[in-house]
């Protein structure tokens, strides 16, 4: 396997591979399962990105470079299904963007 992957294409690959959806806990039960779906459908059609985890991180990886969108959404999933639930995502353009889940104190931006 190239060492260019994108990570997120190899910890995908990985959960696939140990079948992380089948055994999610409760907080991600509901993520998880979306996040595989979601790439399941992507990929219907095309059982041989599935064929192994090296295929499928590969696969997942050219479609990332294609569809940046994609690999939004995908990352969206993967943050709410590893992480505590939030998910921060900014498409456009800004003049200040600030993303964050807990702020102690003052914010201020000028």
């Amino acid at each position: 396997m190239e060492d260019t992957l994108d990570p997120l294409s190899l910890a995908i690959a990985g959960a696939f591979a140990a079948g992380m959806a089948t055994k999610a806990g409760d907080s991600t039960a509901a993520v998880l399962p979306a996040l595989f779906r979601c790439v399941t459908e992507r990929f219907a059609g095309r059982p041989e990105t599935h064929e192994s985890q090296d295929q499928l991180a590969t696969a997942l990886n050219e479609e990332f470079t294609r569809d940046p969108d994609f690999r939004q959404e995908c990352q969206n999933l993967w943050n709410q299904a590893t992480g505590n639930g939030v998910a921060n995502s900014f498409q456009g353009q800004a003049k200040n963007v600030v993303q964050a889940q807990d702020i102690h104190g003052g914010l201020r931006m000028e």
